[in-house]
């Protein structure tokens, strides 16, 4: 997955609500390039799941919902994406990715938090008195 500068993506399942409501602020954020995959829609290939992964910092059996991980724990990291690509809906969502910030969106209003800590203002757009 090539992120460019300034470049979002958002993973998020359109078959869960509050994936749904985390895109809608999302993709209301001023200045941002956001891409979108939507896992319910679009099938993500093995080797993109093992790159989230990568990019998130943490293992395969990480990227599974809380509800769906015990039923995995003696699979492989391989048996475990071919599952995900396989059944997407297992995959915790939503996800940022990014070169500035990847990370899990645990609700709409973390999704906020985290943007305005990744993309604080900068000196030369500050007021002269908070220079």
């Amino acid at each position: 997955m090539m992120l460019s500068e300034g470049e979002f993506l958002f993973i998020y399942n359109s078959n869960q609500l509050e994936d749904k409501r985390a895109r809608g602020y999302a993709i209301t954020i001023d200045k941002l390039k956001i891409n979108e995959i939507d896992i319910h829609k679009d099938h993500l290939t093995p080797k993109q799941i093992a790159e989230i992964a990568d990019i998130l910092d943490v293992s395969i059996g990480d990227l599974y919902r809380e509800g769906s991980r015990s039923a995995y724990e003696q699979f492989t990291d391989e048996e475990l994406i071919k599952v995900l690509a396989q059944d997407a809906s297992k995959m915790r969502t939503p996800i940022v990715l990014s070169k500035e910030a990847s990370f899990f969106v645990g609700s709409s209003f973390e999704l906020i938090k985290e943007k305005l800590e990744t993309y604080e203002i900068q000196e030369e757009h500050a007021n002269k008195s908070e220079r």
